[in-house]
């Protein structure tokens, strides 16, 4: 329970470090307001996405859909380093099987959507302030 709170704390001082980094790249202190609240909106769009789409990604590899590629690659360096594979042929349901066994499901990736979510909805109230102020 209290690694939680960690994760979260993490995520958001790392989305805040790239938020920061985009608004000191830019003129922000110079710019009209209106300009201000476009570029609020980006600096909050980068971490938003990458969040989003990194614990998407875990999402759907913790669900198979990175499996067949995963067993294609294996079997493409099995092939390409000799002696490596010594008659092992493992089929697609085996090497599923074991990868399962192995790892097992990926946990704990939640707060990843959650983070970006937050900093999507940050992105839309500024790109808002942007087009109606």
């Amino acid at each position: 329970m209290k690694s939680k709170p960690i994760k979260y704390v993490a995520s958001f001082l790392a989305g805040g470090v790239l938020f920061c980094l985009y608004l000191f790249t830019r003129e922000f202190p110079a710019a009209e307001a209106t300009e201000n609240f476009r570029m609020l909106s980006d600096a909050a769009t980068i971490p938003g996405l990458l969040f989003t789409m990194f614990g998407a990604l875990v999402w759907a590899s913790s669900l198979g859909a990175m499996d067949g590629f995963s067993y294609g690659l294996s079997h493409v360096f099995q092939a390409l380093i000799p002696g490596a594979r010594n008659g092992k042929d493992e089929t697609y349901a085996e090497y599923v099987a074991r990868r399962r066994e192995k790892y097992g499901k990926a946990k704990g990736y939640g707060f990843l959507l959650v983070t970006g979510l937050i900093f999507l909805a940050v992105a839309v109230v500024f790109i808002a302030l942007f087009y109606f102020v």
